[in-house]
């Protein structure tokens, strides 16, 4: 309701500062949000471990796939060669040409689908670090706590009234 000098004079334009979250946003509020980003990017957070995980795989040259091979050799050297091993000595067929291109053939198979695996985790890795960083450096940045709306003003009574009578004076010449 409007007061009687507001009715008398008028009043001017009016901004208001409106909250755009819900309270538990406000009280996060932009500061805590970027703290919270920078703990989870610091020691501890899983968070930097998927980045480490994600860096090791986009290291350049035979490094990052050989450290990613690693356990999978291991065990295909301890699991399954020994198997096939076991498979032709109990036929006896140990020095045979068919254990050698068995070996070969299982080898093969395996680096070839070990290479698609990692090229498949690359271009996962990739894309997370692009969209990533890119969704970290924006959240931050588009972030307002409030937004303000303007109330339009009111013309007061004597002011209406002493136009109009200068209004009628000026039209009386």
């Amino acid at each position: 309701m409007a007061s009687l000098t507001d009715w008398l004079f008028g009043s001017g334009n009016e901004i208001k500062k409106l909250p755009t979250g819900t309270s538990a946003q406000q009280q996060f509020g932009g500061n805590d949000l970027i703290k919270w980003l920078q703990g989870m990017m610091q020691q501890g957070g899983g968070f930097q471990q998927a980045n480490q995980y994600d860096q090791s795989l986009l290291q350049p040259g035979q490094e990052g796939f050989n450290q990613f091979a690693q356990p999978y050799n291991q065990q295909f050297e301890q699991k399954v060669l020994p198997g096939i091993a076991e498979r032709f000595a109990g036929a006896g067929a140990l020095s045979s040409s068919g254990f050698g291109q068995a070996l070969g053939g299982a080898s093969s198979d395996f680096q070839s689908q070990l290479a698609q695996l990692f090229s498949q985790l690359q271009g996962q890795a990739a894309q997370r670090q692009q969209g990533q960083f890119g969704n970290l450096s924006q959240l931050g940045l588009g972030y307002s706590p409030f937004a303000y709306q303007e109330k339009q003003g009111q013309q007061g009574f004597l002011p209406q009234l002493a136009a109009a009578g200068i209004k009628g004076y000026m039209g009386g010449f």
